[in-house]
């Protein structure tokens, strides 16, 4: 239980030390009068809220009657069950409205806040592994691994130059994240041999097929497309 608070601690603080990183002299931030404060404000209240969303989801996917008690739902250090999925689909429902709401800039943040969550999942997907004692020769773990590892590469050394040069468009990030985070899910169930007609997958595969769909939208690119082919 200690070891697993501390991974999360940690993956918060790589959080918000990412998050201060890749918007303390952010250009369009400072432009729009967005400041520090008001963005760790935001990151503290998202800490219950997406461990709250987690629990939530777990306890939907996994009914019991011990979950009827107060203290048995909210003591999960000592009553594990954490849907990851539902962190993250939860909290980024609660990120758009909270900034939408604050008047701020929606899709550069949401940008912004993807990257610094994805900067610590490399350490929290290893720590879970470790604690739970899984086999780390098996295809899930290795791909789960390996999968973040390459994600945080790619967005960091491929996609972050072009965003702050204006060549990826504001939101792509984040998208592109929640596809690639719905993929990686997919994949994993698919390897451990869990991969059901359950709630948690439907969110999974409907996500999936929203954030494609939206991207595609939004990028325009059946019109590129067509365009390349006339060519």
């Amino acid at each position: 239980m200690n070891f697993f608070i501390l991974i999360l601690f940690l993956c918060y603080f790589i959080f918000l030390f990412a998050l201060h990183f890749l918007s303390r002299d952010d250009f369009i931030l400072l432009r729009k009068d967005v400041s520090l404060d008001s963005l760790f404000n935001i990151a503290f209240v998202m800490v219950p809220l997406s461990l709250l969303f987690s629990r939530l989801l777990f306890v939907i996917t996994n009914p019991s009657g011990n979950f009827l008690n107060p203290l048995y739902f909210l003591l999960f250090p000592y009553f594990p069950g954490l849907s990851l999925v539902g962190g993250v689909l939860g909290t980024s429902i609660f990120l758009f409205f909270a900034f939408k709401f604050k008047k701020m800039p929606i899709e550069r943040l949401l940008d912004l806040f993807a990257l610094s969550f994805l900067s610590c999942m490399p350490i929290g997907v290893i720590g879970y592994f470790l604690l739970s004692g899984a086999n780390f020769n098996s295809l899930q773990v290795l791909f789960t691994i390996f999968s973040y590892i390459f994600l945080f590469i790619f967005f960091s050394f491929f996609l972050l130059p072009r965003f702050l040069k204006g060549r990826v468009g504001e939101g792509s990030m984040s998208i592109i994240f929640i596809i690639a985070f719905s993929i990686i899910s997919i994949m994993t169930k698919l390897f451990a041999g869990k991969f059901s007609l359950g709630i948690e997958n439907i969110f999974l595969v409907l996500t999936l097929v929203i954030s494609v769909t939206f991207f595609v939208s939004k990028e325009k690119l059946i019109s590129k497309i067509k365009f390349l082919n006339k060519k």
